[in-house]
């Protein structure tokens, strides 16, 4: 007697509905899957976009940015930038990246800071895992803040 090669419907990935073909089944889940990526990016994202615009037409950035221009001129960065790291260090990489949004920099400046924020971002978050993973929290943060730093003077003058 001849096996069948198709499982049976209650053992398919997305079976379960009468009447809904597999491909529709996965392609619902990956759209619901996506779409709650896409607001967990938003919750993070949007808040650092909007602080940044508003200290930037309130003035405030400009002034921080002043204030940060001597220590980013280091990494070819501008003052404002400064800011994008601060956040991206505490909150997280996507937040970071969201702060320099409205920053305007050029392709060089993107990578420099994206590269300084892939190495180190959302200390507070890591610091708990690296802390039950056994290893000295700030050993491993200055580690990955030299680290970031290294590589974004490295970059400036590479680039």
């Amino acid at each position: 007697m001849a096996r069948s090669l198709t499982p049976p419907a209650a053992s398919r990935p997305g079976a379960g509905r009468e009447g809904t073909h597999p491909l529709q089944a996965a392609v619902s889940r990956g759209l619901r899957s996506t779409l709650r990526i896409l607001v967990d990016l938003a919750r993070t994202m949007i808040p650092a976009m909007i602080v940044v615009m508003i200290l930037d037409r309130s003035g405030w950035l400009a002034r921080i940015a002043g204030l940060a221009a001597p220590a980013m001129a280091w990494f070819g960065l501008p003052g404002g930038t400064a800011l994008a790291l601060l956040i991206g260090n505490t909150v997280g990489l996507y937040s970071g990246i969201a702060a320099a949004i409205p920053l305007g920099l050029d392709y060089k400046q993107w990578t420099i800071l994206g590269t300084m924020l892939a190495i180190s971002h959302a200390h507070p978050v890591e610091a708990s895992i690296i802390a039950r993973a056994g290893a000295n929290t700030w050993t491993v943060l200055v580690a990955r803040l030299l680290a970031s730093a290294a590589a974004g003077a490295l970059l400036n003058l590479v680039l």
